[in-house]
């Protein structure tokens, strides 16, 4: 059983709120269990945690290739990382965008979203969205902040050891799909 959020009044009305996920062998559970229905949302805010702890793009690229989900991004500079690193299933799409178009059930094949470096209001919004008008798409979020309106979120933890349990759980994920 995992935590439960405790900013009441962070969570809209409802009973539906996140719950917090300890173990991030569990993280790599769920999203082996999803596998070829994951998309990957980064955000710009991404940056201020590379500023910090190292390259996390490429970090999240590895992850998507281990789980073959497309990485949707509407910045310029994750495009160019991206392509940098010679990673090319991204779409350049506003996440706004994207998520109006999985409630509105114009893509289907999506059954997990992931959310990493979106703002914290926006992510909020745009879970918050989802939560409500797709309720059978789950949601995670691997910020090192958590996030009430997710399915799933991580602990509040400093970026250094946030990016230590990344990387475990990039690692996990990778060892777990090289079996199957």
């Amino acid at each position: 059983m995992g935590l439960e959020y405790w900013l009441k009044g962070d969570i809209p009305p409802g009973p539906i709120k996140a719950t917090v996920i300890t173990d991030i062998s569990r993280v790599a559970e769920i999203i082996k269990k999803n596998i070829g229905q994951i998309a990957i949302f980064i955000g710009p805010a991404i940056k201020d945690v590379e500023d910090t702890v190292g390259d996390v793009v490429s970090r999240i690229a590895e992850l998507s290739i281990a789980i073959n989900a497309p990485i949707i991004t509407s910045d310029s500079n994750i495009v160019k990382k991206l392509t940098d690193i010679g990673f090319k299933n991204y779409i350049i799409l506003f996440p706004l965008e994207m998520v109006r178009k999985i409630s509105r059930g114009e893509l289907k094949q999506y059954r997990l979203l992931i959310f990493i470096g979106h703002r914290y209001a926006y992510q909020w919004l745009l879970l918050n969205h989802i939560k409500h008008y797709r309720p059978d798409i789950q949601t995670l979020s691997l910020d090192p902040y958590p996030q009430p309106n997710a399915t799933w979120t991580l602990p509040p933890l400093p970026l250094n050891i946030w990016y230590k349990n990344f990387v475990q759980l990039i690692e996990l994920v990778k060892a777990s799909t090289a079996k199957a």
